[in-house]
């Protein structure tokens, strides 16, 4: 009876532990999502020994940019953002970056529809498009959508001719899950890469433009 009566008495006890357990799980996973963090590319080459990772991936020009090749005169605002719950039924966990230091602004980092590329901006030209889950692999290294975080390409976009017959080209990230790009393009022009996320430290406080 008295053994009855102890374990009738523990239960609230292991409940309340439960409890403190799950709380702790969402501290630690809304703590996450505030960090902030950049991004490099890792990009496949077909064999981990040609296999390289890139500078920061950078906002240009509506869209996320990545160094492919390596190169000297790669320019743009380097990426720097954190998770941040998009304003929608669903609740999804957005993605956000600064795009201005002067002054300081920020932007959606989204899906374009119709194009796949990943793009910035405010919330209205989000809409419509593809803007989440984001989220981070299992080992935390790698920024995922919708779970995965091996859905990336970095795809060649070549700019518009300049005198002297020259044009700049740019490579450009786009969201390809089902492998619909790398099935259709060359290697010189569609790459597969997975978004490296690279942890800063310290956070400060920034407003998410509409």
């Amino acid at each position: 009876m008295v053994i009855g009566l102890l374990a009738i008495t523990a239960i609230p006890t292991v409940t309340g532990v439960g409890q403190a357990v799950s709380a702790q799980k969402k501290a630690n996973a809304a703590n996450k999502e505030k960090e902030k963090f950049r991004l490099t590319a890792i990009v496949e080459e077909g064999s981990e020994d040609e296999d390289y990772e890139t500078d920061f991936c950078v906002l240009k020009d509506g869209k996320l940019q990545v160094n492919v090749p390596l190169d000297t005169d790669f320019s743009g605002y380097a990426f720097c953002g954190y998770y941040f719950t998009y304003p929608s039924e669903e609740k999804h966990l957005g993605l956000v970056s600064t795009i201005s230091d002067d002054p300081p602004m920020l932007n959606w980092i989204y899906i374009n529809k119709d194009t796949h590329a990943v793009e910035y901006g405010g919330r209205k030209d989000t809409l419509g498009h593809v803007i989440g889950p984001w989220g981070w692999s299992e080992d935390e290294t790698l920024l995922t959508l919708q779970g995965n975080g091996e859905c990336f390409v970095a795809k060649l976009e070549r700019g518009e001719e300049e005198e002297g017959g020259s044009s700049k080209s740019r490579w450009v990230v786009y969201w390809d899950p089902d492998n619909e790009m790398l099935d259709a393009l060359g290697a010189d022009e569609c790459k597969p890469v997975r978004l490296r996320r690279r942890m800063l430290l310290g956070m400060d406080s920034k407003y998410v433009r509409d």
